[in-house]
């Protein structure tokens, strides 16, 4: 994160000295520091929000000394945990040895943390006080691109049980069948697929010129998702049951059983901006 901010501030002063002084600073560049809440609002299950940072680059243009257009890039990490005391589930398959069974699964103390790295791109419309200290209104949108995404639980207790129909008898064992009583649970870390974001965002504060050609904004800021970004190709167990290899269980995302749902991601906190005009 140090060398992508090191990186950018590089960035911001190359075009800053490439803009001549004669052009009635009307233009304006800027790099930003944000955090620290964000994280994924979802419904279903409870979520617990996280933390998140965010690093950009903004370019406005003043259509007079009060007004500007602006458009810029930036990085943004969104965590978030879902959790359930108690989370129960069954279906039919068939085992090792082709035989139909009702596979059944029981998760006590269940907890998913996901993290998602976006690339966004707002645009706002900025309104400002005169003078060297400044109120400042920006209101916008933004698009945002999925960079990564993962997902790893932690589960009190995973009990995994079969149930023969046909004999009228249900298994807690043997383990190598894919039945067994385990605590403590950490499951690997898996990537989870997101779709593009559109938010809604809005920032207010202080502006302080530091001189003839730059400035210094600290306010307060909220983005706030618009569409599911859940990109849920078809609907998952929550425990898959594997009959080529019963003893390992594959345990997805919540929000690919559809236990979890309406994927939205959120940011709020204070942001820090240095400009050049």
């Amino acid at each position: 994160m140090k060398k992508y901010i090191k990186s950018l501030a590089i960035i911001t002063a190359f075009f800053a000295a490439s803009q001549s002084y004669g052009q009635d600073k009307k233009q304006e560049f800027s790099i930003s520091l944000g955090g620290p809440f964000s994280f994924i609002k979802s419904a279903g299950v409870e979520y617990v929000p996280g933390n998140g940072i965010n690093a950009g680059l903004r370019y406005s243009y003043y259509l007079n000394e009060g007004l500007s257009l602006g458009v810029g890039v930036e990085y943004q990490t969104y965590t978030s945990d879902s959790k359930s005391n108690f989370i129960y589930g069954q279906y039919n398959t068939v085992d090792a040895e082709n035989e139909a069974f009702q596979f059944r699964y029981r998760l006590s103390n269940y907890r998913e943390e996901q993290k998602l790295t976006y690339i966004n791109v707002p645009i706002n419309i900025q309104f400002e006080t005169p003078g060297t200290s400044k109120l400042y209104v920006s209101a916008g949108a933004k698009i945002g691109f999925a960079s990564s995404g993962t997902y790893q639980s932690t589960i009190g207790n995973s009990t995994t049980s079969g149930y023969y129909p046909q004999y009228n008898v249900e298994l807690f064992s043997p383990a190598f069948a894919g039945f067994a009583s385990v605590n403590d649970l950490k499951t690997s870390e898996r990537d989870l697929d997101t779709k593009v974001s559109y938010s809604a965002t809005f920032e207010t504060g202080l502006k302080q010129e530091l001189g003839n050609r730059n400035s210094i904004y600290i306010g307060a800021y909220l983005d706030y998702g618009l569409n599911d970004i859940y990109d849920k190709k078809d609907s998952k167990n929550l425990v898959q049951y594997n009959a080529e290899l019963p003893v390992d269980l594959q345990y997805n995302s919540v929000f690919d059983s559809g236990i979890a749902r309406n994927m939205r991601l959120v940011s709020y906190g204070l942001k820090l901006r240095f400009a050049i005009r």
